[in-house]
């Protein structure tokens, strides 16, 4: 399949469009400028790994038609998910299953190999206890682990990571979601740093030099040409 040079992927535990109000829609599932394309799949309550509902789990979807067609016509995907793991599952656990999706991807999808391919975003502030943490205090303890592991995993499995600028006070009363007013700010951020990424690989792609076997090629080609002159 031919990739255009301006499609970048939004893969997100995040609500459906259709839940913000309708004169708010902060997270459409496409974006279409005259330089680039940004198309986004939200899910709401999208985990790494979900053993009980296939649907959840980001590790099975990555072979659904409906991703798998967009992950081999894109240039880079940005992951926005570990929310929902975060607060029913430790740290290690999941960056384990993080790295095992990273494998995935890189394995079947043979164009996102370079570190800025493949984004993953770092888990922002939550409050929504859960019973394996059942106080505030644990549950930052978890999230904190957790950024902290994912820069290591980021070191060795080569990818970029992605700080988006929410705090404790950007939260709604759920302590898990962001308040409305505020996920306008979530979603600018988000697209200006996916078109920067589709900015940067094209121009990455164009400055690519040529590999010796080629150059070498090239070489013997006009030689020969020269000799039967």
């Amino acid at each position: 399949m031919l990739r255009y040079p301006g499609v970048a992927f939004l893969v997100c535990g995040y609500p459906e469009p259709s839940t913000f109000p309708r004169d708010g829609k902060y997270f459409p599932p496409l974006l279409k400028t005259s330089s680039y394309k940004i198309i986004v799949k939200p899910i709401s309550g999208l985990q790494w790994i979900n053993h009980y509902d296939k649907n959840l789990c980001t590790k099975s979807l990555l072979f659904s038609s409906s991703i798998s067609s967009i992950l081999f016509s894109c240039v880079g995907v940005l992951f926005l998910i570990g929310t929902n793991s975060i607060r029913n599952t430790s740290a290690p656990r999941i960056i384990e299953q993080l790295e095992d999706t990273i494998d995935l991807v890189r394995f079947n999808y043979g164009h996102l190999q370079s570190k800025v391919d493949i984004s993953i975003i770092s888990v922002f502030p939550c409050h929504k206890t859960s019973k394996l943490f059942p106080s505030i205090s644990s549950l930052t303890s978890n999230v904190n682990n957790y950024n902290i592991l994912l820069e290591d995993l980021s070191i060795r499995k080569d990818f970029s990571i992605v700080h988006l600028p929410i705090t404790v006070e950007h939260l709604n009363n759920d302590g898990l979601h962001i308040r409305f007013p505020y996920v306008s700010i979530l979603w600018n951020f988000l697209e200006q740093y996916l078109a920067d990424l589709i900015i940067k690989k094209s121009t990455f792609t164009r400055c690519i030099p040529r590999s010796r076997t080629a150059i070498q090629k090239r070489k013997k080609n006009l030689l020969a040409d020269q000799i039967h002159r």
